[in-house]
This record gives C-alpha cells, structure tokens and sequence, in this order.
C-alpha cells in the first residue's frame, strides 16, 4: 500500500527545505522571498493528484522551485521598467544632463543583458552566478557540479563574447569603425585625448 499524501511530503518532500532554502539564496535576497517560493513549491507538489508516480521529489522540488524564484525575478524587473514606463509617460522632461546619463546607463544595461542572453547556457549560468551574484567560484562548483577550472573558463569566454558582442552592435559607449579586412576598431570619442 503506497504511503498516504502527507507522509509522503514529509519524508520525501518536505525533509529537503534546508538544502532548498540555500540553493534558492543564490537567486534571491529576501528571507521573505525565500519563503514565498517554497510554500508556492510545496503547494504546487501536495497538489499532485497521482503522486505515488513522483520518480525523484527532490529534482521535482528544486525543478519547480528554481522556476517560480526565476518567474519572480522576471515580474520584479517588469514591474520596475512599468515603472519607469509609467514615469516617461507623465511627460516629465528637464533636459537635465542627468536625464540623459541616466537614459545612456539604461541603454547600456540593456545592452549587456541581451549580450549575456546571447552567452551559450551553461556559460550564461556560470557567467550570471560569478559576476551579477558574486559567487566564489567554489560556491558555484557546488551549485552546477562543474569544476573551478572549468568556471574560470566560462568567465573568460564570457567577458570575451559580452565585449565583442558590445562592439557588434556598436554599444560600447565610442564610434567604431571597421576595416577592410572586417576588423572593428574602436575610433575615439571626441572627448577622449587625440
């Protein structure tokens, strides 16, 4: 006779939180939020109607764990930029310089996140985890199951593509050129020493 719903989550499912609640800090800063995310796990797996069919809980409950931290980070920054959507829209225009520096920082941001989205998967992972979260790279052997090797590999090449794709699209804040041979070459703002 398969064990009853709650025993099951108990002794497959809910005996998991401590390892839960740390692999969910890597992706999000509040206890709150922390907490948040797993009683929306632990209601999303108690609600399974055949549950006994469950092959791993634990992959099952950091599947569905790592998907509602990430869905919450999505709604945050959509809520943010609505925001500022929002502000633009009123109109309010100073033609302060601030504004301005403030627009080309938003360009720029923008510009790196779709040259980190341009990165390979894993590279991606290992990139975001060092450089946005700022985790040792044993923190993140531990998370990925990757050697420290490897993920000092995946940085390089991460910077490395990020700043070419930067240069590709003409977002690395100068004019570029290139030549005849199809080289990009970086030409001086006209502020820069000459």
């Amino acid at each position: 006779m398969p064990p009853d719903r709650q025993e099951w989550f108990l002794n497959q499912v809910f005996c998991h939180r401590p390892m839960l609640q740390k692999y969910l800090r890597t992706y999000l800063n509040s206890d709150e939020d922390i907490e948040d995310v797993i009683q929306d796990t632990y209601l999303r797996i108690y609600g399974i109607q055949d549950y006994t069919t469950v092959e791993s809980p634990k992959a099952l409950l950091v599947t569905i764990a790592h998907n509602l931290a990430v869905e919450l980070g999505r709604r945050r920054v959509s809520r943010a930029t609505d925001a500022v959507a929002d502000f633009d829209a009123l109109g309010v225009s100073s033609g302060n310089p601030q504004l301005e520096e403030q627009f080309d920082a938003r360009r720029r941001f923008e510009a790196f996140c779709s040259a980190v989205d341009s990165l390979p998967p894993i590279c991606r992972r290992v990139f975001v985890l060092r450089k946005v979260y700022k985790l040792s790279q044993a923190e993140i052997s531990a998370v990925l199951g990757i050697a420290e090797s490897t993920i000092e590999k995946h940085v390089a090449k991460g910077l490395v593509r990020c700043r070419d794709h930067l240069r590709d699209h003409d977002l690395t804040g100068g004019t570029n050129s290139t030549d005849a041979s199809g080289n990009v070459h970086r030409l001086k703002d006209e502020g820069d020493a000459r």
